[in-house]
C-alpha cells in the first residue's frame, strides 16, 4: 500500500475542519471536496484499510492518525557525491594518451609498471583525454 501525499492528506484535513458535521463519510467527504469517492477511499485505506469495503465510516475518527501521518519529518534523499571536476589547465598538461601514460604510470627506464594504481582525479584526466582523441578522429573521417 502506498503512502499518500502530505498535500492530500493536509486537503481531507482542511475539508473535514470547514465541515460543521459529526458524522463525515466518505460519500459526504466526496462531496465537500469535489473528488470521486474512489480516489479518496484509496488515499484513506493507509489509515483504515476497510474504507474501501465500508464507505460508510466516520472520516473524523481517522483525523488524529492523518495529523501525526502530516508530524512524521520526510525522509531527506541521500546526497550524491559530487563529481570532481577536471580543469582544462590540468587536462593540458598532457599532450596526448601516451604522454600520460608516461608520466603518470611508468617507472625508472620507461617500462609500465603493473603495480601503479590510479586516483579518480588521474582517472577523470584519462577519461578527457580519450574523448579529445575520439573527437579528433571523428573529424578526419
Amino acid at each position: 500500500m502506498e503512502k499518500p501525499t502530505k498535500a492530500e492528506v493536509q486537503r481531507i484535513l482542511g475539508a473535514l475542519k470547514r465541515s460543521k458535521r459529526k458524522v463525515v463519510d466518505l460519500d459526504g467527504l466526496s462531496r465537500l471536496m469535489g473528488r470521486y469517492p474512489d480516489v479518496l477511499a484509496n488515499t484513506l485505506a493507509y489509515f483504515e484499510p476497510m474504507i474501501r469495503m465500508d464507505p460508510s465510516i466516520n472520516i473524523r475518527d481517522l483525523t488524529e492518525a492523518m495529523e501525526a501521518y502530516l508530524e512524521e519529518p520526510l525522509k531527506a534523499k541521500p546526497a550524491k557525491p559530487k563529481k570532481l571536476a577536471v580543469r582544462n589547465s590540468e587536462v593540458a598538461k598532457y599532450s596526448s594518451i601516451g604522454d600520460f601514460v608516461y608520466r603518470k604510470m611508468t617507472s625508472v627506464g620507461g617500462l609500465v609498471d603493473p603495480t601503479i594504481s590510479l586516483s579518480e582525479e588521474d582517472l577523470r584526466i584519462l577519461e578527457k583525454l580519450i574523448e579529445s582523441e575520439r573527437k579528433k578522429r571523428k573529424k578526419t573521417r
